[in-house]
């Protein structure tokens, strides 16, 4: 019995000696927890909990509030639902839950767990911050599914292990913040303090290089320096530092300026007198024309709850500074705004947790509708996750970089390079023609001709391209913008043809293109008739009196059959050559003869072989015949032109009979005519080919 007794005491005694551990570990990361010392905090609450400390709502409640008062909220959520499953008293353990759960993608349960806090909460800001995260919510499966035209690519070669994030693209190098090589850690987050460094890139690889830390004048030893950004000239450069885990925590962070010397060192930084000694000020950027300088802060006057906005300040022409100014709606919420940039194409960008997001911080930009009314859109997926997506930075107006801490990274946070292919506006132009065939059996209608080759020649008379028609008679082919074309078209059996195509006036304003690629159909037709009939008007060619010179008229017919065999390389020809019947038959044939031949001289000079033509003079043999509308037929003989009234009228008719006329030789076809038009009766004259 004693013995038993005996055991049982010392059994009290060890279980005794067991609680005041966990009572003291509990004890130490309250006070860290107090001081802002949260990675210690936690591992002194986490000892607690393992030597079994009574009551384990409190230090999971604690852990949980110091991942998220250290940046870590998506750790935080296994211990925020431990402590709301033991009925924690702690009003914002049901509040920030919201947020982790959030954090970790769960939009769901975030959505469950902040309307029921707006039917248990008595914080009214924790209630209205609540409510508009449920609308936020409501609208992040048109964020998660609107199109993308982003892609992110790790950059293994510049990240490490520690941290890295707030890059800028400056004359060639890259610079960012990392707390690599760190020799003094921060008791608030674990990590070491962090400096600014340079990265140059050796062209070896992509983004292969050197990083090299920023000379001591920038960088310290017992604080954080992050989020440089230099003035266009290069010689001033601001950035942040501070956070050094004094009492004061990050209230002790402010912007700094540093020139370069006429030695090439940077001077002793200054801090900037719009600094607020109670606040954090921090993630400078500047404007394009270097006038405006903007940066975070959570001074009086910003987001509830200490949440950080965005503040613009101007430089005035004296060196002075002005009054900061809160940038108001629509940027900054009642959470954090924070990292502004502005773009070398002027675009205006942030991160925030207060606008509808993935998460924790995401990326957004401000645009304008067609009113030009500001509004901020979200960069959406993949540029942002439910991770910390932030401090964004371009290298030319396609690539840049961004900070995430998603997880595929080297760890904590990483630099990623990202394509804008939303800044590539490509527009194509298209010749989109349509092929054609008529036939003689179906006058009027045209059918679609499929297997027609078309030859696409540029001005220069060079052929550029050649197109095929598919059994839709279409073809298609990429053009220039403001160019002019001729279109030449073939298929055996078919007459080819010819026709201009233009693309003068139809460009189009690629600033109201949307992104990508823009296709611009230009239309066009064609008609290749079948090989049934030649249905080409041309008129007489006449000559004056005794001569066999070509006159001007007579050239213009002349260059209508030069056009007509240039675009059918397979017809030959032949030019008979008449003459009235004034003088002897013998020379009348031999005047004929010369007429021919001077014709075809002239067709010969533009460039169409000789032997596709034949010249054959008549002389006074043929006399003209004309059949008119009527059908009536009326030829010019010697009697019919003594007939007439006058002179002049007898005239005229002896120039109609001084003529040349053309008709093919080498198509085997009794249906292939020509067609001449009848000056007086308005009809034809069908010359076939086995006349």
């Amino acid at each position: 019995m004693k013995k038993i007794s005996f055991l049982l005491f010392l059994s009290l005694i060890i279980l005794s000696g067991c609680m005041n551990k966990a009572q003291k570990a509990y004890l130490k990361g309250e006070k860290k927890f107090k001081q802002g010392e949260y990675e210690f905090a936690i591992q002194h609450f986490q000892d607690a909990i393992t030597k079994g400390y009574d009551n384990k709502t409190i230090p999971n409640y604690y852990i949980a509030e110091s991942y998220r008062l250290s940046n870590r909220i998506q750790q935080a959520e296994p211990f925020y639902k431990a402590a709301i499953e033991n009925k924690t008293t702690q009003e914002e353990a049901y509040f920030y839950y919201g947020y982790a759960q959030k954090a970790i993608g769960n939009y769901e349960g975030a959505e469950e767990t902040f309307k029921n806090y707006v039917n248990i909460g008595n914080n009214f800001d924790f209630i209205n911050r609540a409510k508009n995260e449920i609308q936020n919510l409501k609208v992040l499966n048109g964020i998660v599914n609107k199109k993308s035209y982003y892609t992110i690519s790790k950059i293994d070669h510049l990240n490490s292990k520690e941290e890295e994030y707030a890059p800028l693209y400056y004359k060639d190098k890259l610079y960012f913040t990392s707390s690599r090589g760190a020799e003094k850690m921060h008791a608030a987050t674990g990590t070491g303090f962090t400096d600014l460094y340079e990265f140059i890139f050796d062209g070896v690889e992509k983004h292969s290089g050197q990083a090299k830390e920023l000379p001591e004048e920038i960088n310290t030893l017992d604080a954080h320096e992050a989020s440089i950004v230099f003035s266009k000239d290069g010689n001033t450069a601001y950035f942040a530092r501070g956070n050094t885990g004094s009492r004061k925590g990050s209230q002790d962070v402010d912007i700094y300026m540093t020139t370069l010397g006429p030695d090439g060192k940077w001077t002793a930084p200054v801090k900037l007198p719009f600094n607020d000694d109670n606040a954090w000020d921090s993630s400078p950027a500047l404007s394009l024309d270097g006038k405006t300088l903007y940066f975070a802060s959570n001074r009086e006057g910003s987001g509830a709850n200490g949440g950080t906005d965005i503040y613009r300040v101007s430089r005035n022409a004296d060196g002075t500074w002005g009054d900061p100014v809160n940038m108001g709606s629509p940027i900054n919420t009642r959470g954090n705004e924070m990292y502004p940039y502005v773009s070398p194409h002027g675009d205006f960008y942030f991160s925030s947790d207060g606008h509808p997001s993935l998460g924790k911080l995401d990326l957004f930009m401000l645009k304008k509708d067609d009113n030009k009314k500001v509004f901020v859109e979200n960069l959406g997926k993949p540029m942002n996750t439910s991770f910390d997506d932030f401090a964004i930075a371009f290298r030319d107006t396609i690539f840049g970089y961004l900070s995430s801490d998603r997880p595929d990274g080297e760890g904590g946070d990483d630099i990623y390079e990202f394509k804008d292919e939303s800044r590539i506006k490509i527009v194509k132009y298209w010749l989109d023609l349509t092929v054609y065939f008529t036939e003689k059996k179906s006058p009027g209608q045209e059918f679609l001709l499929p297997g027609a080759v078309v030859k696409v020649v540029n001005q220069k008379g060079d052929t550029i391209g050649t197109i095929t028609s598919d059994d839709k008679g279409k073809a298609r082919m990429e053009v220039e913008p403001e160019t002019n074309y001729m279109l030449i078209g073939s298929k055996p059996g078919h007459f080819t043809e010819e026709m201009e195509f233009s693309t003068v006036g139809k460009k189009v304003n690629i600033n109201k293109l949307p992104p990508g690629e823009t296709n611009i159909e230009i239309p066009a037709k064609m008609v290749l008739p079948k090989k049934e009939k030649i249905i080409f008007v041309v008129d007489n060619i006449y000559y004056d009196f005794n001569k066999a010179n070509i006159r001007p008229d007579a050239a213009i017919e002349l260059f209508k059959i030069v056009e007509f065999l240039r675009i059918n390389p397979d017809i030959s020809i032949e030019l008979s050559s008449h003459t009235d019947n004034r003088g002897s038959a013998e020379y009348n044939r031999k005047l004929a003869q010369r007429r021919a031949d001077s014709a075809v001289a002239f067709i010969v000079s533009k460039g169409i072989p000789k032997e596709r033509i034949v010249a054959k003079g008549y002389g006074e043999d043929r006399p003209l015949e004309i059949i008119d509308s009527t059908g009536k037929k009326t030829i010019y003989t010697e009697a019919y032109i003594n007939k007439l009234a006058t002179k002049e009228e007898q005239e005229v008719a002896h120039q109609k009979n001084r003529r040349t006329e053309m008709k093919i030789t080498n198509i085997k076809n009794p249906d292939i005519e020509i067609r001449r038009r009848d000056e007086e009766g308005g009809g034809f004259i069908l010359e076939k080919e086995d006349q």
